[in-house]
C-alpha cells in the first residue's frame, strides 16, 4: 500500500511558483529616465502584456510611511532612489521579490509580462535565473532630448535633473543605481530620439503621438522575434557586426567594463570586417584583474581621500569635513561622478578597443569605413578615429559623451547610436535555417 500523499501547504505552493524555469515571455525595461520606458510599457500592454512596474512598490512603501514626495517637488526622485537603495542594501533581491509576489498574485499563468524600471544590475540577474525566456530591452535617448521630456517634472530645475541622472547612471556599490550596467547587459537596444514638434518660431516640444507610433513599430518587430514566430526578418548588417564587437569584448579582463570594437569597409554593397579589438593592457603590463585593482579608480579614491576633509558639494553647497566611500552627499549628489565625469579615463592603463582595432589595421585603409563599438568612444580614441579617416561610428551607450560626439561630427565622422538585438540575444532570436 502506497503511503498517503502529503497535503501541500499554501507556503509550498507559493515556493513552487517561485522556482526556476518559468515559461513566460518576460520583457524587462531599462534605460535613462526620460527615454521612453513608460511609453514602451504602455505599448506592450496594448499588445496584451501584463504590465508591472518596480517603482510602484517603492512608491507604495513610501506612501504608507508618509515619505512620498509629489512629482515636481524638490528632491522627489532622490527620495525614490534613497528608499530603493536602502532596501536593496539589506536584501539585494528585495524589489525583485516584491514584483514576483505581485505577478504570482495576479495568477496570469503562462501569459506574457512586461516589467518596467530595472535600475540595478543584480535585479536583472535575479529575474534571468527565474525566467529563461526573459529579454531586457533598453530604451535610450540623448540627454538634451530627455531633459525636454521631463523638465516639467522638475519644474525647470536642470541642476537637480543632472544630479539625479548622474546618480541613476552608476553608483559604486552593488545595491545602488546602475542603469549604465543594465543597458550594457540588454538583449535589445532602441534609441528613441528625434520626436519633437517644431513650431514656426523655433520652439520644440516632445511629440507624444510620434513617440508612441515609433515605439509600437519597434515593439511589434522585436516581440515577434522573441516569440519565435515564423517569417520574421533575419539580422541586419549592424546587428551582425555589433555581435562580433561583443564577442571581442569577452577577451577583456578589465575590472570595470568589457569593450569590443570592429572596423568594416564596404565593397560592392557588402560589408566586410577588416580589424577587431578589445580593451586590455599591453601584454607586458599586468591586467587590473590580476592586480585586483583599477588604476584609475585607485587614483580617484586617493585624491578624494586626500581632500576628504575639504569637499564642497556642487549641488547643495554643503562642506564635508570627513567624507568617505561611497562619496555621496546627503542631497544625493555623487561627488565622485561629479568631480570625475570622465572617470579618470586618461589614466586607464589599457589599450582601448577602438585603439587596438585601429592599430591592428596594419597599414590597411579604413577610409570611409565603419567602426562598431560596444560603448561610446572616449575623446582620446576619437582623435585616432579621425586620423584613420573612419566615416561612421556605431555605438551602444546609454550616456554618450557630448564633447566627444561634437568633436567627431565636427570632423565629418557620422555618429550613430545602435538599435537592434545585441550579442546576448543574437542566436536566441536569429535561428539559422539550412
Amino acid at each position: 500500500m502506497s503511503p498517503p500523499k502529503e497535503k501541500t501547504s499554501k507556503r509550498q505552493k507559493v515556493k513552487a511558483k517561485s522556482e526556476l524555469g518559468r515559461p513566460n515571455l518576460i520583457i524587462g525595461l531599462t534605460g535613462p529616465f526620460g527615454s521612453g520606458c513608460g511609453e514602451m510599457r504602455q505599448v506592450l500592454e496594448n499588445l496584451k502584456f501584463h504590465p508591472f512596474k518596480i517603482s510602484d512598490d517603492i512608491r507604495q512603501e513610501l506612501e504608507t510611511t508618509g515619505g512620498l514626495i509629489e512629482k515636481g517637488k524638490l528632491n522627489w526622485r532622490k527620495v525614490l532612489q534613497d528608499h530603493g537603495n536602502n532596501k536593496r542594501e539589506k536584501s539585494r533581491d528585495y524589489w525583485v521579490k516584491k514584483v514576483l509576489d505581485r505577478i504570482n498574485a495576479a495568477d496570469i499563468g503562462d501569459d506574457e509580462v512586461v516589467i518596467d524600471g530595472f535600475r540595478n544590475f543584480q535585479e536583472v540577474q535575479e529575474i534571468r535565473k527565474i525566467y529563461p525566456n526573459f529579454f531586457l530591452v533598453a530604451i535610450c535617448a540623448e540627454k538634451s532630448e530627455r531633459w525636454q521630456r521631463v523638465k516639467s517634472d522638475y519644474e525647470g530645475r536642470y541642476n537637480e535633473f543632472e544630479r539625479d541622472d548622474r546618480r541613476d547612471r552608476s553608483e559604486d556599490f552593488d545595491w545602488g543605481q546602475g542603469v549604465q550596467k543594465c543597458v550594457d547587459d540588454a538583449d535589445y537596444v532602441y534609441n528613441n530620439n528625434k520626436s519633437f514638434f517644431v513650431y514656426p518660431q523655433g520652439k520644440e516640444e516632445p511629440n507624444s503621438d510620434k513617440i508612441g507610433r515609433t515605439l509600437r513599430k519597434q515593439a511589434e518587430e522585436f516581440v515577434s522575434l522573441m516569440q519565435g514566430m515564423e517569417g520574421c526578418r533575419g539580422p541586419n548588417p549592424e546587428e551582425v557586426q555589433i555581435a562580433a564587437a561583443y564577442a571581442q569584448s569577452n577577451s577583456s579582463k578589465c575590472r570595470k567594463r568589457h569593450v569590443g570594437a570592429v572596423i568594416t569597409i564596404k565593397r560592392n554593397d557588402q560589408e566586410f570586417p577588416i580589424s577587431m579589438g578589445f580593451n586590455e593592457n599591453p601584454p607586458t603590463v599586468p591586467t587590473c584583474y590580476k592586480l585586483e585593482v583599477c588604476c584609475k579608480d585607485e587614483d580617484m579614491t586617493a585624491k578624494l581621500k586626500a581632500r576628504g576633509r575639504n569637499i564642497y558639494c556642487p549641488s547643495c553647497g554643503k562642506h564635508h569635513e570627513n567624507l568617505n566611500e561611497p562619496w555621496l552627499c546627503e542631497c544625493g549628489e555623487n561627488l565622485k561622478g561629479y568631480l570625475y565625469p570622465n572617470r579618470n579615463m586618461e589614466l586607464c592603463t589599457a589599450i582601448h578597443a577602438e585603439e587596438r582595432a585601429i592599430l591592428s589595421l596594419g597599414g590597411r585603409s579604413a577610409t570611409d569605413g565603419r567602426l562598431y563599438v560596444t560603448t561610446f568612444p572616449c575623446f582620446q580614441c576619437a582623435r585616432l578615429i579621425i586620423d584613420a579617416e573612419i566615416g561612421e561610428v556605431i555605438y551602444v551607450e546609454a550616456y554618450p559623451m557630448k564633447e566627444t560626439a561634437e568633436f567627431l561630427e565636427k570632423n565629418q565622422v557620422k555618429v550613430t547610436p545602435f538599435s537592434g538585438f545585441t550579442a546576448r540575444a543574437f542566436f536566441r532570436v536569429f535561428i539559422k535555417v539550412n
